[in-house]
């Protein structure tokens, strides 16, 4: 599940019949990733390269 921000009240109102007195505040998206479109895990840094013990 992932909070959805940013979307646009009035399309939302009109493609789910929602009641103009109610106000569709959140959404939820609810799925299931692909495993296909998974990217591997890029490169990490030695920890030496950027943190100097003394």
């Amino acid at each position: 599940m992932c909070p959805v921000i940013g979307f646009d009240p009035r399309a939302v109102r009109e493609l789910l019949n929602i009641y103009n007195e109610d106000e569709p505040i959140l959404m939820i998206r609810i799925g299931k990733e692909k495993a296909e479109s998974r990217k591997l895990r890029g490169y990490r840094k030695p920890l030496s390269e950027f943190v100097t013990y003394y």
